[in-house]
């Protein structure tokens, strides 16, 4: 009985490992859609950007690499024309697999955290305006859903 008994811990605990990696890849895309949303409400109201980077989250984004997730399992494709609408700025982006997407954009939010935003020289709207346009593609690169660039030169859905 003890063979068995040992198969059915390791069953479990490689189950419980499965899905705790399921449960990061999905936090770790929750995280991504509330800095967005959070950033577009921030820049809607005329917070102040140095108040909206302070409080932009990372954690669960620190959780699942140090868990080694695979984060391109949450979308296997790669970047794509389509997706970020043709826009030039995000051309050097385009081919990327989602989880450097993912790095990167984590990557500009520790970099604005760690920047003296307090600098006059800084333009620090430019480049939370940035970041927003970075998260807006790449959930739509997650969500395979192709963004327009509107006659005002903003991102918007389309279906």
């Amino acid at each position: 009985m003890s063979i068995i008994q040992d198969l059915y811990n390791i069953f479990d605990k490689e189950y419980a490992k499965h899905i705790s990696r399921k449960s990061s890849k999905n936090l770790v895309v929750i995280e991504i859609s509330q800095n967005l949303s959070f950033i577009r409400e921030g820049l809607v109201s005329d917070i102040k950007a140095s108040n909206i980077i302070k409080d932009l989250d990372t954690a669960q984004y620190k959780k699942a690499t140090a868990e080694g997730v695979n984060l391109n399992s949450i979308q296997k494709k790669r970047l794509i024309k389509k997706t970020y609408g043709g826009a030039k700025e995000f051309e050097k982006y385009h081919n990327w697999t989602t989880e450097k997407l993912i790095n990167k954009a984590y990557e500009r939010i520790d970099t604005l955290k760690k920047l003296n935003i307090n600098k006059e020289n800084m333009n620090i709207n430019s480049k939370l305006q940035y970041l927003f346009k970075f998260l807006m593609v790449l959930m739509a690169h997650i969500e395979e859903k192709h963004l327009t660039i509107s006659s005002s030169g903003r991102k918007k859905h389309a279906a």
